[in-house]
């Protein structure tokens, strides 16, 4: 699942420490650039959204998801 952070874009530490109660093994990949939070977790997309919100992250779902390098939408394409 892929997130727009907002403004005041959390860090990857603070992202783990937010998600990793709701599972432990969830891996984390944020696109500095493009304010992109990408979550692999069994968690629910809102119950991970609800998780950032408790620690001041506002968050928006993607719909159209962008290419994190490593992630979940790798296609396995680049060279």
């Amino acid at each position: 699942m892929q997130f727009q952070l907002a403004a005041n874009r959390p860090t990857a530490a603070m992202v783990a420490a937010a998600v990793h109660p709701l599972d432990p093994g969830a891996r984390i990949a944020i696109d500095e650039r493009r304010g992109v939070l990408e979550v692999m977790s069994t968690a629910s997309a809102s119950q991970v959204a609800f998780a950032l919100q408790q620690i001041g992250c506002e968050v928006t779902p993607l719909e159209n998801l962008v290419h994190i390098s490593g992630g979940s939408t790798c296609c396995g394409g680049c060279a």
